[in-house]
């Protein structure tokens, strides 16, 4: 189960660099907003890997903690380019959409990977089922040579 999340945090980390590489068109969007999703996405996956809990209650603690950053940022400055990147620099509520975006989406990612291994576990479970030990043991009569 674990190895799901690890997978998010990875894809997150991908998308968070491709973010930080893009220099096209919409370039603030992007990195302001879809970064916003991979850092929302990252939070969440390392939430699941640290912490045994419920969807709904892992999904609201990941929002609480992106909108205390985002609030914060109403009362702080920051003065490093590395810690912009990391807390942003400035309020903007379309950021808590984004961060809405990025809960969703890998809420989707965990149930998909849930449903994903449920299925191949009732697909193993059936095809032990189907299949019996007399299924695989050697018949012991031979033909007789008449």
């Amino acid at each position: 189960m674990k190895r799901r999340f690890v997978w998010l945090g990875v894809v997150a980390l991908a998308i968070g660099m491709a973010v930080l590489l893009y220099r096209g068109p919409g370039r603030a969007i992007v990195r302001g907003h879809v970064g916003d999703v991979a850092a929302t996405m990252l939070v969440y996956a390392m939430l699941c890997m640290l912490w045994r809990a419920r969807i709904a209650l892992r999904a609201a603690t990941t929002l609480a903690i992106a909108v205390a950053i985002e609030l914060g940022q109403l009362v702080w400055s920051t003065r490093s380019s590395p810690l912009e990147i990391l807390i942003g620099s400035t309020f903007d509520r379309w950021d808590l959409v984004a961060y809405a975006i990025g809960v969703a989406v890998a809420i989707a990612w965990e149930l998909v990977g849930q449903r994903g291994a449920e299925t191949s576990a009732s697909t193993c479970a059936s095809v032990r089922s189907r299949s019996s030990v007399a299924d695989f043991t050697p018949s012991t009569s031979q033909p007789s040579r008449e």
